[in-house]
């Protein structure tokens, strides 16, 4: 999984979801990103399976093709697009909900703050807007409150 998520779930419930028929299971998404830029400044470059390795549950007895050597040397649209892969499972979208560029919906199970999160202080990209800005703030004010009490 990427950096930038933020679960709101129990994270057993996607692990429940996996089919070993699948050599990897994703979020199959089907979007044209919004902006042309991504939260750093640089461009944001469209290609077909778009964000579908940012959350990926492998099967590891069917991975390999994914070897060290492939990894190492394969040009990262065929990692990304899952060249390696015999068959790429579905999981539902609410595993890699991706904050502005879906409509806001408050019971997803991941946040995936992929054109940037609140965490930034810069005023680099647009998690200043985030419709899940405030949602990443309570976790983290409950997060952070854990450890000024010890």
């Amino acid at each position: 999984m990427d950096c930038d998520m933020l679960f709101q779930d129990d994270i057993t419930k996607l692990w429940n979801l996996q089919d070993d028929t699948y050599d990897v299971m994703v979020v199959k998404h089907q979007y044209i990103p919004k902006s042309e830029r991504k939260f750093d400044g640089e461009k944001q470059t469209p290609y077909t399976m778009k964000n579908w390795s940012s959350l990926m549950m492998f099967n590891n007895s069917k991975c390999q093709n994914l070897t060290l050597d492939y990894v190492n040397t394969a040009h990262g649209l065929d990692l990304h697009q899952f060249k390696w892969a015999s068959n790429v499972g579905e999981l539902p979208k609410t595993w890699n909900w991706l904050a502005d560029e879906y409509e806001y919906k408050e019971d997803v199970s991941n946040i995936h703050f992929t054109l940037g999160g609140p965490w930034f202080h810069d005023g680099i990209g647009s998690y200043n807007k985030s419709d899940y800005e405030n949602t990443w703030k309570k976790y983290h004010e409950e997060c952070t409150s854990y450890t000024s009490q010890t």
